[in-house]
């Protein structure tokens, strides 16, 4: 289902038609990303990796802006990544990194490290910023921003986006290479990019991965299991990595943020108790399909 789609179904549910001034595109797409974030979180259903190349002595390491959690876990119910020394294959644990800054390892070295966490990067990416070399019209929402100066493959997709020239902002769709990204703009005179538009690129927050301790070799490949948050769906013919059935509950979910926009929670509110309903069975059939059993602990005992 694309975001043509998503946003018809939007406005039917809302009673709405595609020029009321009380929903506009922008802002629904936002709560229909908002969604589809929260029901990965619940059904863990999108999963992805990265390979991360180890560096001599180094500890810390940028993880992928589209990263939601850690989902991989040994028989011991620990987290685990998988690390490779160019020649076997290991799985280490993840440590809370309180734990870690005790240990005080990171003057230390280690063939393979022992542990493993993840903490927020303290440091915020610098906005890229640049002109237009040519013309991109808007297709279907979208529209391409080139500059053959290059620098933007530091960009990244739900990086948000202006063009300073004519006074839109939106967001990054994908990056297609070191001198194009794909994005979809609004609220501006053309909403698209033509020769000598000025941009700015704001980057999202990240998090790190910290191996414990660090390791004593470059080139090892430690790979990160984990969550994914959907790609952000701003334009027509973009879409969720979802199954197609997991739509409608997404469309809930955006029409609840919505009427407590018109102030009406009563209402709103019985969208989101289906909401609810329907991603608990959605994660109990993302479980099924991926095999995963949930673990109940009784206090009692």
């Amino acid at each position: 289902m694309d975001g043509a789609t998503l946003l018809f179904q939007l406005e039917k549910l809302l009673e709405e038609d595609s020029d009321s001034s009380f929903i506009d595109d922008r802002l629904s797409y936002q709560f229909l990303n908002e969604a589809a974030t929260d029901l990965n979180r619940r059904t863990k259903a999108l999963r992805t990796t990265q390979e991360i190349t180890s560096v001599a002595s180094t500890a810390a390491y940028d993880i992928n802006p589209d990263y939601m959690g850690l989902y991989l876990m040994n028989s011991s119910k620990r987290f685990v990544l998988k690390y490779y020394d160019a020649s076997t294959n290991s799985f280490i644990t993840w440590s809370p990194y309180e734990e870690i800054v005790l240990a005080d390892q990171s003057s230390s070295t280690a063939s393979i490290p022992s542990h493993f966490s993840v903490i927020d990067n303290s440091t915020l990416g610098s906005a890229i910023t640049g002109t237009a070399t040519s013309d991109g019209d808007a297709s279907g929402g979208e529209c391409t921003l080139t500059d053959s100066g290059g620098g933007l493959s530091e960009a990244a997709a739900g990086d948000t986006l202006h063009n300073t020239t004519d006074g839109s902002s939106g967001v990054v769709t994908s990056v297609t290479s070191d001198t194009a990204v794909k994005c979809a703009l609004f609220g501006g005179t053309g909403n698209d990019w033509d020769t000598n538009d000025a941009y700015v690129i704001v980057p999202q927050g990240r998090y790190q991965l910290v191996l414990d301790p660090p390791s004593s070799t470059a080139s090892h490949t430690a790979t990160l299991y984990y969550l994914q948050r959907p790609a952000p769906v701003y334009t027509s013919y973009a879409q969720f990595r979802f199954p197609q059935h997991f739509m409608p509950t997404l469309v809930k979910y955006a029409a609840w943020l919505y009427k407590y926009k018109d102030s009406e929670p009563n209402y709103g509110d019985k969208w989101y108790l289906f909401y609810q309903n329907e991603s608990g069975k959605l994660a109990s059939e993302s479980d099924h399909i991926h095999r995963r059993k949930r673990f109940k602990v009784s206090f009692r005992a």
